[in-house]
């Protein structure tokens, strides 16, 4: 039998046998209508994508109308998905992390709006005057100029967390302030931080303690390690169509950008919270001013949402735009190996959570979509076909290096190549000689992690990583009038001397 059949036979078998006795709240006869035949409709989109397992929960008026795991933790195996199965979430995480962050502004320990130096004096971006001027607004809403994921790899070189704010100051700063939407996860790492320094103790420790367990998020946890507790938690997925196969979970780099784990039961928790003006269970954990704070557009970020709203906005920690009048604020994240979107319509009072086992998938938009036509209206658009060209653009990032049609021999050989090099940001790469003449190994930061050079054209290589999640970047280097080899550039990763 193909493999391909054979794994369509499993997913479907394990949703099924879930489906049957996962659960289901008592509160679940009030959208009977709105959920009728949703089970089928997860199930039948799982495996049209190729998703292993994933958990599904649906909050509206203050309860939880629906959650339900479905499929397999890890494909091949018998345990199942069930609501309280752990996840990571990815970077759902810096919607938790602008929560957190919110219950200090409600004591008075910071501000949106004054800049973050007054926290923490020492900090300094390339730019004095955004140095001087950046706020927590700024860093949560993406517009400090910073380049799109640019600093993303230095929580995996080995670098404490104040040896990484010190090298924020050599991260190049493209765009205008407060100019334009550039997705940014050391602007969160940094905004963690002065959190953490206003708190005294780690990010972990606080969102743990501010919103985690003030929630009953009992699972959960800003420490990855919550992850591996017990054994009822999701291993990692990912390959492309028709190939999916158990990766390696990628940890979150960057922590207060996406490290959090929850599970779909905790995660209605969160929607119960952000929903009800701040409160649940009578328990206040943020103010009403701090929801709407974090709800309110802060940047014009563009096309948006399933119907591309033209004024499509990023928030704090989430974004928003609007499905057939309604304003609908949402985050996804993503991490090699799990996918993660949360929904919220706040004037109707309704919400969706989707985690899934696997990377590369448009499978909870997918899901998102039919949440929102069935809560909403029907947009009159295929929209699950728009979902299904989106699939070919997620595949379309398993990329590997571009050879130009007259592609030319180096001129400077990789035995010359070889040694050590240094930049401001990343510190020390350490270049060895490969397998062949057009392939080297790398060793980049005081962990010496690993990756690949390959040549590319004249004397410039293409450098790649273990993790797919990771910039790949083109170093192209130069030497002297005696053949000397002086260092490299690379827009990906700044310029490197030789040491």
């Amino acid at each position: 039998m193909p493999k391909k059949i054979l794994l369509i036979m499993i997913l479907i078998a394990a949703a099924l046998i879930l489906a049957a006795g996962c659960t289901q709240t008592k509160s679940e006869n009030r959208s009977a209508g709105k959920l009728d035949g949703f089970d089928a409709f997860v199930t039948l989109t799982m495996t049209e994508y190729e998703v292993p397992g994933a958990v599904v929960g649906i909050v509206e008026n203050d309860s939880v109308v629906y959650l339900k795991g479905f499929g397999v933790r890890e494909i091949g195996k018998p345990g199942v998905v069930d609501p309280d199965t752990r996840f990571q979430i990815a970077s759902v995480t810096k919607y938790i992390t602008a929560q957190a962050i919110g219950t200090l502004v409600d004591e008075g320990k910071l501000d949106w709006d004054t800049p973050v130096v007054t926290y923490m004096p020492d900090f300094a971006f390339k730019d004095p005057y955004v140095t001087g001027h950046v706020t927590l607004r700024d860093l949560l809403a993406h517009r400090t100029g910073l380049k799109e994921y640019d600093g993303d790899m230095l929580g995996r070189l080995g670098y404490s967390n104040r040896e990484m704010l010190e090298r924020m100051r050599y991260l190049d700063l493209p765009y205008g302030f407060r100019e334009k939407y550039a997705y940014s996860n050391a602007g969160y790492f940094i905004a963690g931080e002065v959190a953490a320094g206003m708190d005294n103790r780690s990010w972990e420790n606080l969102t743990d303690a501010r919103i985690l367990q003030p929630l009953n998020m009992t699972r959960s946890g800003a420490h990855p390690e919550t992850l591996y507790l017990d054994d009822n938690h999701v291993v990692a997925h990912g390959g492309s169509e028709g190939n999916v196969t158990v990766i390696p979970l990628e940890e979150a780099a960057l922590p207060a950008g996406g490290q959090v784990v929850s599970t779909g039961r905790d995660m209605t928790q969160v929607l119960r919270m952000m929903l009800n003006d701040g409160s649940v269970d009578g328990k206040q954990v943020l103010s009403k001013k701090t929801v709407a704070e974090i709800h309110t557009a802060s940047l014009v970020a563009g096309r948006a949402g399933p119907l591309g709203d033209p004024d499509g906005a990023v928030c704090l920690g989430c974004d928003a735009y609007h499905f057939l009048g309604e304003r609908v604020i949402e985050k996804n994240g993503a991490l090699e190996g799990v996918r993660s979107i949360v929904i919220l319509v706040p004037d109707r009072k309704v919400g969706l959570v989707v985690i899934a086992n696997k990377q590369l998938t448009v499978f909870p938009e997918a899901v998102r979509d039919e949440f929102l036509e069935r809560y909403i209206d029907r947009s009159g658009i295929d929209l699950q076909a728009r979902e299904k060209l989106n699939q070919k653009g997620w595949y379309s990032l398993l990329m590997s290096m571009e050879v130009p049609a007259d592609a030319q021999p180096a001129t400077i050989p990789a035995s010359a190549i070889a040694g050590t090099y240094t930049g401001d940001l990343y510190g020390t790469m350490i270049l060895n000689a490969g397998p062949d003449a057009d392939t080297m190994t790398v060793l980049l930061g005081p962990a010496e992690y690993p990756g690949t050079l390959e040549h590319q054209t004249g004397d410039t290589w293409y450098l790649s990583w273990p993790n797919p999640d990771d910039a790949v970047g083109y170093l192209t280097f130069a030497a002297n009038q005696s053949g000397a080899v002086t260092g490299f550039t690379s827009d990906d990763y700044g310029s490197f001397a030789r040491a």
